[in-house]
């Protein structure tokens, strides 16, 4: 297996030079600018870590096409991380769904690209699916992690650094 910190970083890293529908930031500079809105808002290490890579499903060689890249990221954590790690990171679309469903101001705050990514990704969540969601004892951190998710597209706005994302990947004790 290879050292799951060195692929952290690196698969990040190939994440700058993606296309991303418009967004004023790179993938890269999202990923890092939820990281480090997570942090600030007190999230612990696992919860931060997942922020930073709740869109990893999109970087080079994971994503297979008309798979969602939620759920591409999600198998990949799991293999690396802990199973709510990779909850967190599978459920920040489900996350926008259910915000957008029980905040009438959430989807005001949504950029152009996530209302478009929206509709494609089946709208707001119904009644069913928003009580099935709040059900999940991580409910609470997946919601927090969507709304760093749709904060984190300032360009220059604060972020973590690629040494940091490898300093949390070892906080967690991820075998080497």
């Amino acid at each position: 297996m290879r050292d799951v910190t060195a692929e952290v970083v690196e698969l990040l890293a190939s994440m700058e030079s993606l296309p991303w529908m418009g967004e004023p930031v790179s993938q890269l500079e999202h990923s890092l600018q939820a990281g480090s809105i997570a942090r600030s808002a007190g999230a612990d290490t696992e919860l931060v870590l997942a922020a930073v890579l709740h869109d990893i499903g999109r970087a080079q060689g994971l994503w297979i096409k008309g798979d969602p890249h939620e759920l591409a990221g999600e198998r990949w954590c799991r293999e690396r991380f802990s199973e709510r790690l990779a909850y967190l990171v599978g459920s920040h679309v489900a996350a926008k769904r259910v915000l957008v469903a029980l905040d009438p101001d959430y989807d005001v705050q949504l950029s152009s690209t996530s209302t478009a990514t929206l509709r494609s990704q089946g709208g707001p969540a119904s009644a069913e699916e928003v009580t099935q969601f709040l059900t999940h004892p991580w409910a609470k951190d997946a919601i927090a992690l969507r709304r760093a998710d749709e904060s984190a597209k300032r360009p220059g706005g604060a972020s973590l650094s690629l040494d940091e994302v490898a300093s949390l990947v070892i906080a967690l004790g991820v075998p080497t």
